[in-house]
């Protein structure tokens, strides 16, 4: 709105205003297009990291699933939460989940500002 007025200002001054101002003019168009390609690069950054968490993620789980096979296999009596590597491999899959829900929560909040989850899902 301001920026509206501000121009319409400028169209009234006329050419000698503009040739006078027009460091400020371009400087204010290199910022508003710097905000948005910082903008933009967080936002594929964010939708980057989210891709490579998930693979991760994956990748864990199948760990898991080895670890807990060759625990039955090894000694089936034993309890498979008692064994270090398994309750290590648990507690990484839960850091991951919390990166991707943070990530998620950061990218959905740039593209719908102002939005709540619940109302973006709606």
């Amino acid at each position: 709105m301001e920026e509206n007025m501000e121009r319409e200002d400028q169209n009234k001054k006329g050419v000698r205003y503009t040739m006078t101002h027009l460091g400020d003019i371009v400087v204010g168009a290199l910022d508003r297009f710097w905000s948005a390609a910082v903008s933009s690069t967080k936002g594929i950054t964010l939708t980057y990291n989210i891709h490579e968490l998930k693979h991760k993620k994956i990748k864990v789980q199948r760990e898991i699933g080895q670890r807990v096979t060759q625990i039955r296999e090894r000694s089936p009596e034993l309890e498979i939460f008692e064994d270090e590597e398994l309750s290590k491999l648990f507690s990484e899959l839960g850091d991951i989940e919390n990166s991707i829900n943070i990530s998620i929560y950061e990218r959905e909040s740039r593209l719908y500002p102002g939005k709540t989850m619940k109302e973006q899902c709606a």
